[in-house]
């Protein structure tokens, strides 16, 4: 009788099925649990450069500057390559006067002072020129034109969000390590419990000859099948995750290219089938090592 028949015919005999689906299951969950840490890690770097680039660089407009100073400037900033398309905005002092009075009431009506804003001119700055050096070279340029009084921009916010990003995008990645060898432990063991009904089948066919790599074969290509199945169910379920969050919460997605979430797919897909097939060959190999009596 072919060997790999006779392990196919043996299989349903010991009852491996069930314990086949527990595993592609364990490892499913296992997948799913490791894509969402690899999406947290991609959608943090992308919420640090989305919120990095909507801070505001503000300047203040000088009241004696002129409609034809003001479209100097707004033609030079808007063809800078600092210059994020598309941020350019001005709030004139009288705006500003209002949004003052809602904040305040009409108790801030009747103080009748006058208005103490000056016109505004905000814009937001591209990521690569969030540094010191290029920014300081931004405000020095911008406040040689004559109808400038100041410019400012939110250098202590800039700092506290950097340093608590960096911290839960490390705390994220060590997690993720720390998962990831866990996981695999978990994948190894549980492959391990589903291949020990099949323990005296491999020492059988090699104690009749067939050689190690005829051994494991038939087990090699169930596992790679199951790997697919496994990255399949997790890849689904965390579909499910994604187009939810892009119905509730799209700012959370939005940012996140598409290449990368097609790359964590494809690191999803293929850590199943090398990790279920890797413990799979090793577990079999192990079986094959012991001698007949440590087999019960």
């Amino acid at each position: 009788m072919n060997p790999a028949t006779s392990t196919q015919q043996d299989s349903g005999k010991f009852g491996s099925k069930p314990n086949y689906l527990s595993a592609m299951i364990s490892i499913s969950l296992i997948l799913f649990i490791l894509g969402i840490f690899g999406f947290i890690l991609i959608n943090t770097r992308q919420l640090i450069s989305f919120y990095k680039e909507n801070l505001n660089l503000i300047i203040e407009i000088s009241e004696t500057g002129t409609e034809e100073e003001m479209v100097s400037m707004k033609s030079w900033l808007t063809t800078r390559d600092f210059y994020k398309n598309g941020s350019f905005s001005m709030i004139q002092k009288e705006e500003a006067m209002q949004m003052m009075r809602k904040d305040f009431g009409e108790d801030f009506l009747k103080l009748d002072l006058p208005n103490p804003f000056l016109d505004i001119v905000t814009f937001n700055v591209k990521e690569a020129y969030l540094d010191k050096e290029p920014l300081g070279k931004i405000k020095n340029a911008i406040q040689k034109f004559p109808n400038v009084q100041a410019v400012y921009f939110q250098d202590s916010f800039l700092h506290s969000l950097l340093k608590n990003m960096n911290k839960f995008l490390l705390f994220t990645f060590a997690l993720t390590l720390v998962l990831l060898g866990v996981s695999t432990t978990l994948i190894f063991n549980t492959l391990k419990l589903a291949l020990h009904t099949h323990r005296f089948i491999i020492k059988n066919m090699e104690l009749v000859g067939a050689s190690w790599r005829f051994i494991s074969a038939p087990f090699i290509r169930r596992s790679f099948f199951h790997g697919i199945m496994s990255g399949f169910i997790a890849l689904s379920g965390l579909s499910i995750i994604y187009f939810w969050l892009a119905g509730n919460l799209p700012e959370l997605v939005h940012n996140v290219p598409l290449e990368k979430l097609v790359v964590l797919s494809a690191t999803i897909m293929f850590a199943g089938i090398f990790i279920y097939v890797f413990s799979t060959f090793i577990v079999v190999n192990r079986y094959l090592k012991m001698r007949v009596d440590d087999l019960y």
